[in-house]
């Protein structure tokens, strides 16, 4: 996928297709990690979607200048589910025949988002606007858990009807995952497949 591929992709995203695209990414986490939890709140233009998966490096590896989530936040970075027939499912339901073109697209087409990590006892965090960083990413301290935050401001109201139908279809196709689905609007939060919270 080249840069205007990547840019139209993304600038014809709906809200409830950028939650879409999140979500496919707490998915594919959750083919690795199948212990991990997965909720997503959203109220208006704001979302927060939370995992408890394995989390992922803010800082650059050996030899290279850009930490992995912020190259996985601004480029083409297929993010590659365990099974293949995972990804069928994610195509079919999210991302198309061309399969995931990564966080980024998410990224772009959001006023403001913020990632955050837990890993390796540490938790980092990095801004974007429009899919730019704002700054470099920030050690915010330690802890003990694992797994990412992502709290994002899309430009227009997020479709919370279009949301909940992808979070059923994706619950009722992917084995064993429960996705916990808070809305300003519904009150109490719904969990599909499985868990609910009050």
């Amino acid at each position: 996928m080249d840069q205007n591929e990547f840019f139209w992709i993304s600038q014809r995203l709906s809200p409830a297709e950028v939650c879409a695209h999140l979500l496919a990414l707490a998915v594919v986490e959750f083919s690795y990690t199948p212990n991990s939890t997965i909720a997503l709140e959203l109220d208006g233009t704001a979302g927060r979607l939370k995992d408890s998966g394995r989390g992922m490096r803010l800082t650059p590896d050996i030899g290279d200048t850009l930490g992995h989530a912020e190259r996985a936040m601004t480029g083409f970075y297929p993010c590659t589910p365990k099974s293949s027939e995972l990804d069928l499912i994610l195509r079919e339901l999210v991302w198309g025949k061309h399969g995931s073109p990564g966080p980024s697209v998410a990224n772009a087409a959001c006023k403001a988002l913020k990632f955050t990590s837990m890993r390796d006892g540490e938790i980092w965090s990095q801004s974007y606007v429009w899919g730019k960083p704002s700054g470099p990413a920030e050690l915010l301290g330690s802890t003990e858990t694992t797994g990412t935050v992502i709290e994002f401001e899309t430009a227009e109201p997020i479709d919370q009807v279009a949301v909940a139908t992808v979070v059923g279809a994706l619950c009722s196709r992917v084995p064993r995952v429960s996705i916990v689905l808070r809305t300003q609007s519904s009150g109490p939060s719904t969990a599909m497949n499985g868990r609910s919270t009050a």
